[in-house]
């Protein structure tokens, strides 16, 4: 299996980060760019909750496809961006993998980030904008207002699945526009 150029990271991996990737890889298509999702503490062998499923098929068509796989080193240090769902598991992370600390945020935190960058600046590789991104981190310190954490809806009610998603696909919506503005397709290098 070839290692993801962005890996998308909750608790579980069948909740959360299954429908961000799904969304970030359907918004990306064609780019070249590579999206997976793992989990730091998954179940691991299990298929993502229905909400999930359906969610992301009412959205885009997609089936999702998967089962949670548990987040290793391995995975963390191949990987150009990770956008985690919390705060805790960008700790959990950087644990895992330090060499990975300066490619992994919040996906909330890099939505925040991106405008920061360089104005007009493209990027050769998912790699490149995860670095660029980090060098801004400071400049934007954290949300004090409703911070960077996506609430975990699993076994909540329909409502809190809804809300959730829809925080989830808002973000990748912007994350996917400006990696497929700013960083160079592969056919291009």
């Amino acid at each position: 299996m070839k290692a993801a150029d962005i890996l998308v990271v909750c608790t579980a991996n069948i909740c959360r980060s299954p429908v961000g990737a799904a969304m970030l890889q359907n918004a990306v298509a064609g780019s070249g760019i590579l999206v997976g999702s793992t989990g730091t503490h998954a179940v691991t062998g299990r298929r993502p909750v229905p909400e999930a499923v359906e969610y992301v098929h009412r959205r885009t068509g997609v089936v999702l496809q998967g089962e949670g796989t548990q987040l290793t080193r391995r995975r963390a240090e191949a990987a150009g961006l990770i956008l985690t769902m919390s705060e805790a598991q960008r700790t959990f992370v950087a644990q895992c993998a330090p060499s990975s600390l300066r490619r992994v945020f919040t996906l909330r935190q890099f939505v925040r980030i991106v405008p920061w960058l360089p104005e007009g600046a493209t990027f050769p590789s998912v790699v490149a904008i995860a670095e660029a991104a980090a060098r801004c981190r400071a400049l934007i310190g954290p949300d004090m207002v409703i911070g960077d954490d996506i609430e975990d809806p699993y076994g909540a009610a329909p409502e809190v699945y809804q809300r959730s998603f829809s925080i989830i696909e808002d973000a990748v919506s912007l994350t996917a526009a400006v990696l497929l503005s700013r960083v160079r397709p592969r056919s291009e290098q």
